[in-house]
């Protein structure tokens, strides 16, 4: 196997991982709020799927650092030599970072890292979305122009993860209510409103993913 072989294998378990695991987590979410479950067994549901939900995060992660390299043998890539590496290098300290936050949480300290990690994905975004902007209007930043609307989805996929986190932040406060005084109406209708706003912008990722990966493997010219 050539090494461009094997980063382009890669790329594709980063796909197959990243929307495997979330539909994964999509269907499995459903049953932490049917409140006809034994709260124990809602809390150990929830717990499993903390777990399944860092196989996508992991995946987002790599996923940019691994299509730079493919985009570098393609000579396409802004980022090559010793930058290429300093990519890697963030790479692993931001998956350091993201399972800290893990094993972290419900503690000061994870808390204060979420708000270091969502500072990190709108930088992401932001240099990600100018740059594929800047390209697409001449610059040539990325080499080829579908190259640049990859990237610009790939932004759009990370700003997905904001509304995501910012339209299910009700869910921990009602779940752990539920934990501690027992279900209510008021409680569970606050589960089921977060996380059917949170499903829309899931539905919204998922979309922009598929059209990702289709101007990567069909590569349009404009």
């Amino acid at each position: 196997m050539e090494a461009h072989d094997f980063w382009l294998f890669l790329h594709l378990l980063t796909f197959v991982y990243w929307m495997g695991a979330d539909l994964g987590v999509f269907y499995s979410s459903r049953f932490v709020i049917n409140s006809s479950y034994q709260p124990a067994t809602r809390a150990l549901l929830l717990k499993t799927l903390a777990w399944l939900d860092m196989v996508p995060r992991y995946a987002l992660l790599l996923t940019l650092p691994v299509g730079l390299r493919l985009a570098g043998d393609l000579n396409i890539s802004p980022v090559s030599g010793g930058s290429f590496w300093l990519v890697w290098l963030g790479l692993i300290i931001w998956v350091a970072l993201v399972t800290q936050i893990h094993r972290r949480e419900g503690t000061e300290a994870a808390k204060t890292l979420a708000k270091i990690d969502m500072v990190l994905r709108f930088v992401l975004v932001v240099v990600l979305a100018v740059t594929a902007i800047m390209s697409l209007s001449g610059s040539a930043i990325y080499g080829t122009d579908w190259l640049a609307v990859k990237v610009l989805l790939f932004a759009a996929a990370v700003g997905c993860g904001f509304m995501i986190r910012i339209t299910f932040k009700p869910f921990g406060p009602a779940f752990a209510a539920i934990m501690k005084d027992g279900s209510t109406p008021e409680q569970e209708t606050k589960l089921r409103n977060s996380l059917n706003a949170a499903a829309r912008w899931v539905v919204v990722l998922w979309v922009i993913i598929a059209a990702a990966a289709f101007f990567g493997i069909t590569q349009p010219s404009f």
